[in-house]
C-alpha cells in the first residue's frame, strides 16, 4: 500500500480511505514514521482493526458495552440494562454483524414485542438499544444509529395492568398438582414477591415460627444469588397459614438451612423449566395469560380489594414510596373514593 514522505519533516505517513458499513468513505491517517517500512506496517495494522472492529457481532458490541456501562453506574442501573442486553436484544440480535442490523429490522422487532410488555418496558428497552448504537458510533464500529432512525415505539397511553382475580387464580392453581411448582405459585400469588426473589429463597429465610418469609436477595439472569433490587425490597413478608403449611410439606427432612427452597439441595430450578411448565399450566387451565411478574399486580389487586391501605400494599410489594404504589394501581382505587366521599355526606 502507499505511503508518503512529508519534505518538510523528512518523515513519513499514511493516508487510506476505508469503505464504511453505510457506503461513505473514513480516513485513516497518521503521521511522524522514521521510515517508510514503519508506515506501511502502521498502515496495515490499522486497517486490519478498522476491518476488525467494522465485523464485530451484536452481542460482542453489547458485552464490550456492558463492560463500560458497568464502571461508570449504580449496580441497581445495570441490573436493568444486564437484563434486557441478555434476555433481550442479544437473543433477537447477536449473531448479526452490527454494521448490517437496519431500521427495518429494528422496527420488526418493535412489532414482535410491542403487545407483550408495558409501555415504561418498552421504552427502557428502546432506549438501551438506541444507546448501545451510540457507543457503537463513538468506537467506531458503525456509523449510523438505526434505532434512532427507526424511532420509539409509539406513546401509547398508561394501560390497565393485567393481573387476576382470585377466580382466576384458583382457575390456574387447580391444574397444578406436582411440587415445587404448586407451592412455588400459592407463594407468588400470596406474597407479592418478584420471582427472583423466591428462587433465592434457601430454608433459613422461612420464618416457621412466625409464618413468614424474609426477603433479603433475589436471583439474577445467570442464577447468581445477589442484593434484593433496592434497600426497600428486602422485607419480611407475613403469610397465611396455609401457605406456611405447604412451605413445611414442602421442605425435606433432609434439608439445610442454607438448601434452596424450590429446587434440590443447591441447585434452583431453572428459570427456563419454570416459563415452561407455566406455560403450560396456563394452556392446561385455559386462564387468561399473564407474565408471571404480573403475579404482583394480582397480589396488590387482591389486597386493595380487601380494603388493605397503600402503605401495607407497597410495605410487602417493597416499594420505595406509597406515591409509588398510588401511581402503579391508581385505576383499582375508585370504589374506594365512592366509599370515601359516601362517609362524608354524613359529616353535616
Amino acid at each position: 500500500m502507499p505511503v508518503y514522505k512529508d519534505k518538510q519533516r523528512g518523515t513519513w505517513y499514511y493516508a487510506k480511505s476505508v469503505k464504511t458499513s453505510d457506503g461513505k468513505y473514513k480516513q485513516l491517517k497518521k503521521r511522524g514514521f522514521k521510515k517508510k517500512k514503519d508506515a506501511q506496517e502502521a498502515e496495515n495494522e490499522a486497517v486490519r482493526e478498522f476491518s476488525d472492529e467494522s465485523n464485530l457481532t451484536f452481542k460482542e458490541l453489547s458485552l464490550e458495552y456492558l463492560t463500560w456501562y458497568e464502571k461508570r453506574r449504580k449496580e441497581s442501573s445495570v441490573k436493568v440494562i444486564r437484563n434486557i442486553l441478555h434476555n433481550h436484544l442479544i437473543p433477537e440480535f447477536g449473531g448479526k454483524e452490527t454494521k448490517k442490523i437496519t431500521p427495518r429490522d429494528v422496527m420488526k422487532y418493535q412489532n414482535k414485542i410491542i403487545d407483550d410488555y408495558a409501555g415504561d418496558f418498552l421504552d427502557k428497552i428502546h432506549t438501551t438499544l438506541s444507546a448501545l448504537f451510540n457507543y457503537g458510533i463513538r468506537t467506531e464500529v458503525i456509523t449510523t444509529n438505526p434505532a434512532k432512525i427507526a424511532g420509539n415505539f409509539p406513546k401509547k397511553k398508561k394501560s390497565r395492568i393485567n393481573f387476576w382475580e382470585l377466580d382466576e387464580f384458583r382457575q390456574f392453581i387447580e391444574v397444578v398438582e406436582e411440587e415445587p411448582y404448586r407451592t412455588f405459585f400459592f407463594t407468588l400469588y400470596y406474597s407479592g414477591a418478584r420471582k427472583g426473589e423466591l428462587l433465592a429463597l434457601t430454608w433459613n429465610d422461612i420464618l416457621f415460627d412466625q409464618n413468614s418469609i424474609d426477603i433479603n436477595k433475589t436471583l439474577d439472569y445467570k442464577g447468581n444469588r445477589t442484593s434484593t433490587k433496592t434497600d426497600s425490597s428486602t422485607r419480611v413478608l407475613l403469610m397465611p397459614g396455609f401457605v406456611m403449611d405447604m412451605l413445611r410439606e414442602l421442605k425435606p427432612s433432609y434439608a439445610k438451612d442454607d438448601y434452596v427452597v424450590f429446587g434440590d439441595f443447591y441447585d434452583v430450578i431453572s428459570t427456563t423449566t419454570l416459563d415452561r411448565r407455566y406455560a403450560k399450566f396456563i394452556k392446561e387451565s385455559g386462564v387468561k395469560r399473564i407474565v408471571m411478574h404480573e403475579f404482583r399486580h394480582s397480589h396488590a389487586s387482591y389486597l386493595i380489594n380487601e380494603g388493605v391501605t397503600p402503605g401495607v400494599v407497597a410495605e410487602r410489594l417493597g416499594h420505595k414510596s406509597v406515591a409509588t404504589t398510588l401511581d402503579t394501581y391508581s385505576h383499582l382505587y375508585p370504589d374506594k373514593q365512592i366509599e370515601a366521599v359516601a362517609r362524608m355526606e354524613n359529616d353535616f
